[in-house]
């Protein structure tokens, strides 16, 4: 009986779970209808910017090029998000913003294309740009989005837990020092350096999830 109840209560835990995380997307993408809301296309920025800028640069655009692929890319946003209606049957948000910013991304490259025909480079010198609907450049879309999942994990467990915590993760983990190295720097036993690289790494696999529900819509 007891059993029965808590498989209960776990459900009903997860569809309360599932009617907030829907209300948290809905929440943002009808913010973003409002211009003025500068909170929320804040929080739109912190999400997406690096994905955007990060796609742009791998399709090879330049530095300056990939900047401005970004700042049109959320003019183009900003300019349709008053009559976008977010229908999850017939695709996500997340797929809808690719397809503006790689049609972005292709300005660019025919604005660089215009500008070296103008100062008469040779045909043969102008460097080629990814096809905006090949497959390639989706998978860099989708390694950008991963990219910046994890990074944006990483700095909300960073203020959960202690930095000596954060460090020995940081070292033991994401820079493969070895043990012994670890603790001589920090004083710390290894058994303390691998409660801690646990504790944080469950930590951010539990961040990545809960930014993964919440914002890819």
């Amino acid at each position: 009986m007891g059993e029965a109840s808590t498989a209960v209560e776990e459900i009903r835990r997860h569809r309360r779970m599932s009617v907030g995380l829907e209300a948290t997307r809905q929440s943002l993408l009808t913010r973003l209808k409002d211009h003025a809301d500068h909170e929320g296309w804040q929080r739109f920025f912190n999400l997406y910017g690096g994905v955007i800028h990060g796609l742009a640069l791998k399709a090879g655009l330049n530095a300056t090029e990939a900047e401005e692929a970004l700042q049109e890319t959320l003019v183009s946003v900003a300019r349709e998000m008053p009559g976008f209606r977010y229908d999850s049957a017939k695709g996500s948000f997340k797929g809808w913003l690719f397809q503006i910013a790689r049609r972005r991304v292709a300005d660019q490259f025919r604005k660089r294309e215009r500008q070296q025909r103008h100062e008469s480079v040779p045909t043969s010198d102008i460097a080629e740009y990814a096809d905006p609907a090949s497959e390639s450049l989706g998978q860099a879309w989708e390694e950008e989005w991963r990219r910046n999942l994890v990074q944006l994990a990483m700095e909300r467990v960073k203020t959960k837990v202690s930095p000596g915590q954060w460090q020995m993760f940081d070292l033991g983990t994401l820079q493969d020092w070895p043990t012994d190295r670890i603790c001589a720097l920090l004083g710390v036993n290894a058994a303390q350096l691998y409660m801690a690289r646990m504790r944080v790494g469950r930590m951010l696999k539990a961040e990545v999830g809960a930014i993964r529900k919440e914002f890819e819509v």
